[in-house]
């Protein structure tokens, strides 16, 4: 990696981090571009060369905990039904911790057809969800017939549509508590029909 590049990244981190500072302090509404930039000691100009909007600053905090989280489910002591409790538990945590209108925005954009960050965070659940259910299989807790697919499909629809009421309501409910509820009874019971 040549000097410039070794900047490019520098500055691109800057952004990232002052974007995650100012947001956890303040809200997403409360920050605009010009702040960010401003905590980050870089021009407006820079933040548009890594990125087109504010939303996508999020999106890469968000998939750079997502991964911590994921790394952190495979270790995870117990079952399958651990590890992807784990997962999806840690997960919604920080959805809360983000706050409702980061999830409201995140939704707004997961239903537009034409935004492909939606999508993608969609295959990544699902490509996570399906691994530790193929890690059960593989590692006998779960039958060789356990149907992976339809349960992948099963579990990030129940997680997906928390998220989805927790935003639609306003935050009315706990989602945290939501999903703990979820992978405590209906997940937990429903993947002893599978187990090995």
């Amino acid at each position: 990696m040549n000097i410039r590049q070794e900047r490019a990244q520098e500055t691109r981190a800057k952004i990232v981090a002052a974007a995650e500072k100012l947001i956890s302090e303040k809200g997403f509404d409360a920050v605009q571009i010009i702040d960010i930039t401003n905590e980050a000691g870089v021009g407006k100009g820079s933040f548009y060369t890594y990125f087109k909007r504010k939303e996508d600053v999020v999106a890469e905090i968000a998939h750079t905990k997502f991964e911590s989280i994921h790394k952190q489910s495979k270790e995870q002591d117990g079952d399958v039904c651990d590890r992807i409790a784990s997962f999806i538990t840690d997960s919604m945590e920080y959805i809360k911790e983000t706050g409702i209108r980061i999830a409201q925005q995140w939704v707004r954009g997961i239903v537009d057809p034409d935004n492909q960050d939606g999508v993608q965070k969609l295959m990544y659940d699902r490509r996570i969800i399906r691994s530790l259910l193929e890690k059960g299989v593989q590692e006998g807790e779960l039958i060789v017939q356990t149907p992976v697919e339809q349960l992948t499909d099963w579990i990030v629809s129940e997680y997906y549509g928390i998220v989805f009421c927790w935003a639609l309501t306003d935050g009315e409910n706990d989602p945290a508590a939501a999903i703990s509820d979820f992978c405590q009874g209906i997940l937990k019971e429903y993947l002893n029909r599978y187990k090995a």
